[in-house]
């Protein structure tokens, strides 16, 4: 097994528990990975890789779209009334909320207020079904009619958007503090939310294992080059040699997420 040293500085130990078992395996590969599992004689302080791998969460965050996932938030009215809130217009979000980009106001409960979570609309499908197998101008009628449904749909909600006041707010996702900035809600509110995966899910992620390597490389590498000393049986470290090779690595994985951000792909004949 390759070492990773931890301790106060004087009495170094090769054990290590960061009291969370996957982020103790997921350094562990990372040793594994930077010595060869023990092919190449070199002690990683154990400390740093946590800090590395804790640096590399907050940039997959901002950067790698599989790191968050979307999911609905309910703020219910009576947050509103109470003193907190009265002094500073502030409702602080739970851990992992990573961002917001829906504030969504009810009249009532879920489902009875304007945003209406209720799916499948039958009398559509007789209409549709009706003109298409109901003879006479068939198909036809039946796609002029779906037609007028979806732009009679798309003005109601443009309308909506205009007749309504929109919730004006802002987020901070430091302090996970959602501010409303304009007129406050009146009713239950619905957020649509970026939350953060699990770190444990993350660290399954391969890309994500290559990306923390590769700083590793980089931070030992930049390390080594500090000092000029010989390992037993006169083999010279490489120092430069260890952080270009990061380097490369690190510009490949941040080109493969850049080129995996869900791109909306149109074919031309």
């Amino acid at each position: 097994m390759s070492n990773i040293l931890v301790g106060d500085g004087n009495n170094m130990a090769t054990e290590h528990d960061f009291g969370d078992d996957c982020l103790n395996e997921f350094v562990q590969e990372l040793a594994d990975e930077i010595t060869g599992s023990c092919m190449i004689p070199m002690n990683l302080p154990a400390a740093e890789v946590a800090n590395i791998v804790k640096r590399a969460r907050k940039w997959f965050y901002k950067k790698y779209e599989y790191s968050v996932q979307e999911n609905f938030f309910v703020i219910p009215a009576a947050a509103f009334s109470t003193e907190y809130f009265k002094a500073s217009r502030t409702i602080n979000l739970p851990e992992g909320v990573y961002s917001i980009f829906g504030v969504h106001q009810t009249s009532g409960g879920m489902g009875g207020g304007d945003i209406d979570f209720a799916s499948g609309d039958f009398s559509v499908e007789r209409m549709f079904a009706g003109h298409a197998f109901g003879g006479g101008a068939g198909v036809t009628q039946a796609a002029e009619s779906l037609e007028y449904y979806v732009i009679n749909q798309k003005f109601f909600d443009l309308a909506r958007q205009i007749l309504e006041n929109p919730l004006s707010f802002d987020y901070n996702r430091l302090n996970r503090a959602l501010r409303f900035t304009g007129e406050n809600p009146k009713g239950n509110v619905i957020l649509e939310v970026y939350e953060t995966i699990s770190d444990c899910a993350l660290y399954e992620d391969e890309i994500f294992f290559r990306y923390c390597a590769a700083k590793v490389k980089i931070s030992l590498g930049s390390k080594l080059a500090i000092f000029d000393f010989q390992l037993p049986g006169n083999i010279t470290v490489n120092a430069d040699a260890i952080q270009s090779l990061g380097e490369s690595e690190l510009e490949s994985v941040i080109e493969e997420i850049n080129g995996d951000e869900g791109v909306d792909w149109m074919m031309h004949s």
